[in-house]
């Protein structure tokens, strides 16, 4: 049976089971992005965290912005910040769906930096990436070499999202 990346428990409590190398790189990944959420419009990347309410009307847009801009930040802070919580801790479902949030946040910004559009069309540039990888030491390689370690990070991501989910599902382990 493969490993999950959570676990419900018999009393209804959850508990991650990550090790100690995936909890430190959560933590690093939120602290990379939290301050970014400062200025969501600085960064592209940012786009699907903080997408327009109002894409055809500036006017509304400014208005929701100001009205609700810093609520949104402050919930995707709170979600980031979630993603340091140890290993083996148990946790309420609302912390769990805090925690998942996190995960999801970094998901979806490195989703957006892969050029990933959830309709299949990334396939031809992970093959491509695949086959760059293996040639020779030159900087086509090594540009697909990160590419492809970005998309281990993006389906690790995934994994945990993933794990969430059916843990949020399941009556209990």
């Amino acid at each position: 049976m493969a490993r999950r990346a959570v676990s419900r428990k018999r009393n209804g409590t959850f508990v991650l089971r990550l090790d100690d190398d995936e909890v430190e790189l959560l933590t690093s990944l939120a602290g990379q992005l939290d301050p970014m959420l400062d200025d969501p419009s600085a960064d592209p990347a940012l786009r699907r965290l903080f997408p327009p309410a109002h894409p055809d009307d500036l006017l509304a847009e400014a208005a929701w912005q100001i009205e609700q801009g810093g609520g949104l930040r402050d919930s995707r802070r709170a979600a980031l910040a979630a993603l340091s919580r140890p290993a083996g801790e148990a946790m309420s479902e609302d912390e769990l769906v805090q925690w998942m949030n996190g995960v999801n946040s970094l998901r979806l910004v490195l989703a957006e930096r892969l050029g990933v559009a959830g309709d299949g069309s990334e396939d031809d540039a992970l093959n491509e990436a695949l086959a760059a990888a293996g040639g020779e030491a030159d900087a086509e390689a090594e540009v697909a070499r990160r590419f492809l370690g970005a998309w281990r990070l993006y389906e690790l991501l995934g994994w945990m999202v993933d794990g969430a989910i059916r843990a949020l599902g399941d009556p209990t382990d």
